[in-house]
């Protein structure tokens, strides 16, 4: 529904003008200081009035809130302004309903034209309301101001209708700048569709990256949950590992101990010799005796042969067989270097060690399977002959040596 202003028809101003012979105010007036109300308003005055000051919407809402027009979907503009300015010539329900409206709108005009008297004083009032743009407001204070003269009441009316004509023409411009922004919406519409089709096209392919990259972050979810529980099946293994090497640790023990009850049964044996021959000869039986309480292990032998002062690196075992290996290593003019196996010592130690040894020795009842790979794997990348011992006993250690020492032997006969 339109809320633009309609304009003044000349046709109902002409007959207005005619039939009322183009008087536009009476000569009597009502008591002093009082306002005119707009059935007492005589002349063409009606039709500027309701069609300046009023918009389209008001009417129609006025005209729902006294029941006036019944249907009023069924009254265009047109007819919805003229049946109003025909209820305007006498007092009723709907021209009362109008003057309550526009007092009511217009409130600051009507106080401030009140105090003004005179043509200059009115007409000052009425050119500066055309300046500022409040029209209507100011045609309402003055046609019904009371002490409104007939040379202003010709002179706004006039204005009213010539502003009618301007109106009029504007609203012909106003019709070609609405074509033309009709036709600048279409191109902005089309352009604007195909810019939505761009970015539907754009996103398309922004929500097929999305879904696959989902794709990719639900299998490293799943890659993630796998590698968590291969972690938790290693660190299963690596205790079931160190049980095992508890368990040959535990073997290597019993076995060191069989031979140290085997040793000690020797020396028992010799003990009970030796106390044999005490009644003839005391003395050298208490050295005697004192000799055969030392390690059997630690014993020189005529057969034993030269190390040749080479180095040999010991890689394992238990800690209280080392100190024996060593003095056996010491009595055949060797040395011998020791490496737990990474247990204690660090296992970047290990490959600074095998340098510098000459031969490598490992029980593999008593060191690691991580260790032994990483002793042959630095020996063999060095050129350094390394040997398994099936145990880490010592005798197993001195048969090991003198295998390693045979073929120096043989070479320095």
């Amino acid at each position: 529904m339109s809320e633009r202003r309609p304009l003044v028809s000349l046709s109902v101003l002409k007959s207005a003008m005619a039939s009322e012979g183009f008087e536009l105010a009476p000569a009597a007036r009502r008591e002093a200081g009082a306002r005119r109300r707009i059935w007492e308003i005589i002349g063409a005055s009606h039709c500027s009035i309701v069609g300046t000051c009023l918009t389209i919407a008001e009417l129609r809402k006025i005209a729902r809130r006294t029941g006036f027009l019944g249907d009023e979907a069924r009254y265009n503009d047109y007819q919805v302004h003229g049946l109003f300015v025909e209820k305007m010539h006498d007092e009723n329900v709907v021209s009362r309903a109008v003057q309550k409206h526009l007092d009511t709108r217009y409130e600051g005009a009507i106080r401030k034209a009140k105090a003004l008297d005179g043509e200059e004083a009115l007409l000052a009032y009425w050119e500066s309301a055309i300046d500022a743009g409040f029209v209507p407001g100011a045609y309402w204070a003055l046609i019904g101001h009371p002490r409104l003269t007939p040379g202003v009441e010709t002179r706004i009316f006039g204005d009213i209708h010539m502003m009618s004509h301007l109106s009029g023409a504007a609203h012909r411009g106003d019709a070609r700048e609405v074509a033309e922004a009709r036709r600048a919406k279409a191109e902005i519409a089309r352009r604007l569709a195909s810019v939505i089709a761009e970015r539907n096209d754009e996103l398309t392919v922004l929500r097929d990256e999305i879904a696959r990259l989902g794709a990719q972050l639900r299998e490293a979810r799943t890659l993630a949950s796998e590698c968590e529980s291969l972690r938790r099946e290693v660190d299963a293994l690596r205790a079931a590992e160190r049980g095992d090497e508890t368990l040959r640790e535990l073997g290597a023990l019993r076995l060191s101990h069989a031979e140290l009850r085997e040793d000690h049964a020797r020396l028992e044996r010799r003990l009970e010799r030796m106390k044999a021959k005490e009644t003839r000869a005391p003395a050298p039986i208490v050295s005697e005796i004192a000799v055969a309480a030392e390690p059997v292990a630690d014993e020189p032998r005529e057969s034993e042969t030269d190390l040749c002062g080479r180095c040999l690196l010991y890689v394992g075992g238990r800690p209280r067989t080392v100190c024996r290996l060593q003095r056996l290593v010491e009595r055949r003019n060797g040395s011998l270097i020791h490496h737990d196996g990474g247990m204690e010592d660090s296992r970047a130690m290990l490959s600074e060690l095998v340098r510098r040894a000459d031969a490598v020795f490992f029980p593999v009842d008593c060191v690691s399977h991580r260790a032994v790979g990483a002793v042959k794997s630095l020996c063999e990348s060095h050129g350094i002959p390394y040997c398994p011992l099936r145990s880490a006993s010592a005798s197993a250690f001195e048969r090991a040596i003198e295998t390693l020492a045979a073929p120096a032997a043989e070479a320095q006969r």
